[in-house]
């Protein structure tokens, strides 16, 4: 049973490792030390620790344990690295097995025994597991009780929950801590999380934006003035697309921030500004268009007097017909909902089709300062299914929201282009990287199954371990070099990178009446 429910523990929660070599350990024949391998734990005598494999690893990597008078109850042992309780798969009287805990930076190993009736005996080893970080899916904040009736709590990141709709993430690029949350959903609003002080916030309500679905959010090229993409279910055609929002004296956002249309046409979806030219792209959903403006048009308007005798002023109003913005191109076919990413050098952009799950690429013509007719670099129109691959044999589902990171060993290779794009691949609950060549690849998520769900909360290793739930925002700290996602699914914000002291990890539990792995309740 034990050894059963060590494999399906394996398997689901740690990915394929190499069970061969504890099971022969746990299951060889018995020798003439037979009698003491499975001996009960003797209070009268001293726990020793005598050395451990490996001496260096990382969260949930194997170890064992060596020493004397561990007893043979899993249920009396207790050990933990760094001062962190690590998950004890098995024990024999000399030797234990377990994973090694997150978060176990001080690398001391201590093994303590009891035999249920108040006899405790501890033992430490005389020299410490060297602690490796690891790339590792965090929980950053937010919770889903058993019946989805925790609501939305503001504050703390350990107690704030909500995290209820889809929506995009943005980075201040004036301070670097806040990540701001645009939620799409006609009675959403703005949130902030403060990544300095820990606590999240409503940061601007629904009315600003005349109660209209936020899809998400840029900065103009210096950073000053926050721009909102908004859509409204009808085609009005004078319904605003992009908001401006003006920075507080303070240089924050709230709802005292002077917020006003930018541009207006309908059904917007995204919006997103050059990072060289600092040109404003934004779409329309109705007939599948991209469109352009020049930012400084609008910072730099003047009113006139249009009536001398009333002294009235004409303001701005972004309508298409004032001849502030012009149509690029239509992607294919009206009704396509798509967000808009462009790459840091400005040379192309990403058009990641949302409802037909594949994404365009649209080259920069530096000579005449616009965005070309976009082509196909990945999935195929209208088809819904998972595959890694590479260009339209790959395969997607509902993707939303992308980001472009930096990858070092593109920079060290001398690449022209050293950045890759990950993408919130919604309904495939995973996140996607696609490299500069077009290759899809799956990042974090979608990982080994025992239960036949490809979604979870799991949090731990990106590939063999994580599980998310129709994602949608994502975002990139480069100062913290880590990922941030709205799992919006489970009602949290998650984390992809180097853990640390901040690093929020869920342990699986093993479960050996079912043999199956749960995650703890967190009501």
């Amino acid at each position: 049973m034990i050894l059963k429910s060590f494999k399906k523990a394996l398997n689901r929660c740690f990915g394929i490792l190499c069970i061969a070599g504890l099971a022969y350990g746990m299951t060889s024949c018995k020798s003439d030390d037979e009698t003491a391998n499975y001996s009960p734990f003797d209070p009268k005598q001293e726990v020793v620790v005598t050395s451990f494999t490996p001496e260096e690893g990382g969260y949930q990597d194997q170890i064992v344990i060596y020493g004397r008078n561990f007893g043979n109850k899993k249920e009396n042992v207790t050990l933990k690295i760094g001062g962190k309780e690590a998950v004890v798969v098995n024990v024999q009287w000399d030797k234990l097995y377990a994973f090694v805990p997150s978060q176990a930076f001080s690398g001391e190993v201590e093994v303590t025994v009891t035999d249920g009736e108040g006899n405790v005996k501890t033992a430490t080893a005389s020299k410490n597991f060297t602690y490796e970080a690891k790339v590792v899916v965090g929980t950053l904040c937010g919770y889903q009780n058993e019946h989805d009736s925790q609501g939305e709590l503001f504050g703390s990141f350990d107690v704030c929950t909500g995290f209820l709709y889809e929506g995009c993430l943005a980075f201040d690029p004036l301070y670097p801590d806040k990540l701001y949350i645009a939620y799409d959903t006609g009675s959403g609003y703005l949130a902030e999380l403060n990544l300095e002080t820990r606590t999240y916030s409503r940061l601007m309500s629904a009315n600003k934006f005349q109660n209209q679905r936020l899809r998400n959010i840029a900065f103009s090229q210096d950073g000053k003035y926050m721009l909102v993409s908004t859509d409204r279910a009808d085609n009005d055609l004078h319904s605003t697309s992009v908001w401006i929002v003006t920075r507080n004296a303070n240089g924050t956002f709230s709802d005292s921030s002077s917020c006003q249309p930018l541009v207006a046409y309908k059904q917007c979806n995204s919006v997103a500004v050059h990072p060289v030219n600092g040109e404003v792209y934004f779409n329309s959903f109705s007939n599948g268009e991209l469109f352009t403006m020049n930012l400084d048009d609008y910072l730099n308007f003047e009113p006139t007097v249009s009536n001398p005798l009333t002294g009235e002023m004409t303001s701005w109003t972004g309508y298409r017909e004032d001849n502030c913005f012009r149509e690029l191109f239509k992607i294919q076919d009206p009704s396509y909902e798509f967000m808009v990413t462009i790459h840091p050098s400005g040379n192309y952009a990403y058009l990641t089709v949302v409802n037909r799950s594949y994404i365009l690429r649209s080259d920069y013509d530096w000579n005449k300062k616009q965005f070309t007719t976009p082509y196909v670099i990945a999935g195929e129109n209208g088809i819904e299914d998972y595959t890694d691959a590479v260009g339209t044999s790959a395969r997607l589902h509902r993707p939303y929201q992308g980001v472009f990171v930096k990858n070092e060993k593109y920079v060290e290779e001398g690449r022209d282009d050293v950045y890759d794009f990950y993408i919130a691949d919604c309904l495939n609950f995973c996140i996607r990287s696609l490299t500069p060549d077009g290759i899809m690849r799956t990042y974090a998520g979608h990982s080994p199954s025992t239960n036949g769900n490809i979604w979870g909360t799991e949090d731990g290793d990106p590939r063999q371990a994580a599980r998310f739930r129709d994602v949608t925002g994502i975002a990139y700290s480069e100062a913290r070099k880590c990922f941030y996602v709205l799992d919006h699914n489970n009602r949290r914000i998650r984390s992809i990178g180097k853990e640390s002291e901040e690093t929020i990890i869920v342990p699986p539990v093993v479960d050996e009446e079912t043999e199956e792995t749960e995650t703890p309740s967190e009501n």
